[in-house]
């Protein structure tokens, strides 16, 4: 699995959310794994756990890696926040089962209420469950979950004279865990909405970069807020 994804042990040990002496002592033969310690790293790095360890294809690990930040110390959160677009490249959004890409007509809160009204109970991820705002369009490729995807054919197709394309992709469970609700509108929590920003195609995932340190310090400054 470490040698598939390219990584050194430490930096697989960070992805799957292990000590490195753990995957040291593995690969050395001084411990043989349970079954339930390898299907931990196989779904920390977004492998199916099989003969030929295929991908997953799967929102597997980011659940995972928003759960080991949801849990973390305060001190550790921040340095896991920057280290997201690790994960992400695990699932890319274009790549997910039932994945849909329309193009995009509308600023993506008219979209939202539009889905909302057709009862596809719409779930905001990217640049804008970041933000926590639907008002504007931040996202150059903004990712919307929903219930049935395949239901939605009157959305105007993806075309190349398009100017935009919004992602559609189908709830999961784990999409079910992390969402909330933000001033009326179904929301991924921010962690989850930046993942999905940096597995975007184009320039998204450049911007989502970006942001990144400045996710990891706001929620710092909100931990320190609710310490006080």
């Amino acid at each position: 699995m470490r040698v598939k994804r390219e990584m050194t042990k430490s930096s697989f040990a960070e992805l799957v959310g292990v000590p490195t002496s753990t995957i040291t002592r593995i690969e050395s033969g001084v411990v043989d794994p349970t079954y339930s310690m390898l299907q931990k790293l196989a779904t920390g790095a977004g492998f199916l756990l099989t003969e030929t360890l295929s991908d997953l294809g799967s929102d597997a690990p980011y659940a995972v890696a928003v759960e080991r930040i949801r849990t973390a110390s305060t001190a550790d959160r921040s340095r896991l926040i920057k280290k997201l677009a690790q994960t992400a490249t695990l699932a890319p959004v274009i790549k997910r089962p039932g994945v849909r890409i329309f193009a995009l007509d509308r600023p993506v809160g008219e979209l939202i209420h539009y889905l909302v009204a057709r009862g596809a109970n719409p779930a905001v991820s990217s640049l804008e469950a970041v933000a926590a705002d639907i008002s504007s369009t931040r996202s150059f490729t903004p990712v919307v979950y929903v219930e049935r995807p395949e239901d939605l054919d009157e959305l105007p197709p993806m075309s190349p004279t398009a100017k935009s394309s919004v992602i559609v992709l189908p709830i999961t469970e784990n999409v079910r865990r992390f969402t909330t609700w933000v001033n009326g509108t179904a929301m991924l929590a921010p962690e989850w909405g930046m993942l999905d920003a940096l597995a975007s195609p184009g320039r998204q995932a450049d911007v989502a970069q970006s942001f990144l340190p400045q996710l990891a310090g706001r929620i710092a400054l909100t931990e320190a807020g609710v310490a006080a």
